[in-house]
């Protein structure tokens, strides 16, 4: 959820894309955390067909209704254990930018249509997004630093404020997934289960592609409100998730729309992503639809991003470059970087990383 300063924000917000497209690729759902609580019965619920809970789904998420609570998430992108110091810690502080990502959270959402507040709550410290009808701010305790988010940018290619909460937010993940649903994915009922205390349906949803990393996505959704409450990727080859979010408790009661809105406090560093000093030269370059390619459809899409080729990239970086950890084979996501003489592609997919290396060629 962290958000780059100018000049870096192009570069680290494809990562956060790459990320991302783990929502608006793959996750044709999401929900099932490995770990329900045995001493919890799945309840008994009437029965109900998948397209018409899917289709009660997507309607409460079109309405948004308040919704708020605890939220523990967990996200492996396959980043390997790197040093702190010493040889190869050059990397390591490269890696930081996924590390951002991926592990353990524990968060609190609100939701509403006034706007999006995530916190995550760290040791010592807190980073949190707040997103209102009006702007959208990142604020990381530890820096004691507030970015401003672009808001409403149309053809450019930052992080979005919901892009950024794809990941540990459970209705941004299913609303994603369900939006995604096709004839490349069965969707079946999967049984009943009991989450933050509130019996729910679970939706199972199932790749028809060999080709995806992804073997089985699921949802799990309130029975009374139709909103999603925990989402979970599995990958083929392991047995546990490899992405998951679930609320631990949850309300429905009204919010304050001053609950999105965010002042940065005395003393605090400031910075606008993505051009505060009014330096727009280069932002086409980089923001326009033509640094976009897909190849592919459906679980089996794979993305290309132009980025800055990779002295710039360490130049406006101001330390190590992110080709280092790269190509990255996650469990879920494979990411890898193609060069070229005065650009380079970040190429991503749900897929193998030999899905990527078929793309090379077809790259300007």
């Amino acid at each position: 959820m962290r958000v780059y300063e100018r000049g870096v924000t192009r570069f680290r917000g494809t990562l956060g894309r790459a990320a991302a497209a783990l929502v608006a690729a793959a996750l044709v759902s999401g929900a099932m955390v490995v770990f329900r609580a045995q001493a919890s019965p799945a309840p008994d619920l009437p029965p109900i067909a998948p397209d018409r809970l899917v289709a009660s789904v997507l309607q409460a998420l079109a309405n948004r209704p308040p919704i708020s609570g605890k939220v523990d998430a967990f996200v492996d992108l396959g980043l390997p254990s790197l040093p702190d110091s010493g040889f190869g810690s050059e990397i390591s502080s490269a890696a930081a930018l996924i590390a951002e990502i991926s592990g353990t959270h524990h968060l609190r959402v609100w939701r509403s249509a006034d706007g999006l507040r995530v916190t995550d709550i760290l040791p010592r410290s807190e980073r949190a997004l707040f997103v209102s009808r009006t702007e959208a701010w990142a604020w990381d305790f530890r820096a004691f630093t507030a970015y401003r988010l672009p808001f409403g940018r149309p053809g450019e290619h930052y992080i979005t404020p919901g892009e950024a909460a794809g990941m540990i937010d459970p209705l941004e993940l299913a609303r994603h997934g369900l939006q995604a649903a096709s004839p490349s994915t069965s969707i079946t009922m999967a049984g009943t289960a009991r989450v933050a205390g509130r019996p729910a349906y679970v939706l199972a949803v199932v790749p028809r592609s060999q080709t995806t990393l992804v073997r089985r996505v699921e949802i799990d959704v309130d029975a009374e409100r139709r909103l999603p409450l925990r989402a979970a990727v599995f990958v083929r080859g392991r047995t546990g998730a490899a992405l998951w979010t679930a609320f631990t408790s949850v309300s429905f009661a009204s919010i304050d729309p001053g609950v999105y809105r965010f002042t940065p406090p005395p003393g605090a560093k400031v910075v606008s992503a993505g051009g505060a000093t009014g330096d727009q030269g280069s932002q086409g370059e980089y923001g326009a639809l033509d640094g976009l390619r897909v190849f592919g459809t459906g679980w089996d899409s794979v993305v290309a991003v132009r980025v800055p080729k990779g002295e710039e990239r360490q130049a406006t970086a101001g330390g190590p470059d992110i080709a280092g950890l790269l190509p990255l084979s996650g469990p879920v996501l494979s990411i890898r970087l193609v060069e070229r003489a005065d650009h380079a592609w970040l190429v991503y997919g749900l897929v193998p990383q030999s899905a990527l290396v078929a793309v090379e060629p077809k790259l300007p």
